[in-house]
């Protein structure tokens, strides 16, 4: 295992200003493993099923929880999760795309960001957002499994270490 260098500034931020804790657990490759498991249900049968059925809204919310569960994978696997106050998707965002984005081009600033807007407009209706597209879904989809990728890869060659 590494110490992950890379955003070391920004998760210390982020831990000092009670966005991301650490938490206790025996086995952080167990639950890393566990968490890349429910991400890699979410995209393979949730949102691919959502969009073959037509609900192309569930299918896009449904490709950005595995994307997200992806990302906290990676925090999981330092010890470390949002702290579940408002905002802890953005916690999630600034903490993964800080770190990894160079290994796991899938989480860059940009595509996280419009990935969480893009979802927030979905799950809680924003009748003044565009309408999310097949494209729009299809596009998601595509970002989430290519997310679960690069966490697998970077888990297997070189998971980060418990942040400390």
């Amino acid at each position: 295992m590494v110490r992950w260098a890379t955003g070391e500034q920004t998760v210390r931020y982020l831990v000092d200003n009670e966005r991301l804790e650490s938490f206790e657990a025996g086995d952080l490759a167990t639950l890393a493993d566990a968490l890349v498991g429910r991400a890699a249900l979410r995209v393979e049968i949730t949102a691919t099923a959502a969009l073959t059925g037509g609900d192309i809204d569930g299918a896009f919310v449904a490709a950005y929880d595995a994307y997200r569960m992806a990302a906290e994978a990676l925090l999981a696997r330092q010890a470390l999760r949002p702290t579940g106050d408002r905002g802890s998707h953005t916690a999630v965002e600034d903490a993964v795309s800080a770190q990894f984005r160079g290994e796991i081009p899938a989480f860059t600033k940009p595509t996280f960001a419009r990935f969480r807007e893009t979802r927030h407009s979905a799950q809680y209706y924003d009748p003044s957002a565009p309408s999310i597209t097949r494209p729009d879904a299809s596009w998601a989809i595509g970002k989430a499994t290519e997310a679960l990728t690069g966490v697998k890869a970077l888990l297997a060659a070189s998971p980060p270490e418990r942040f400390i």
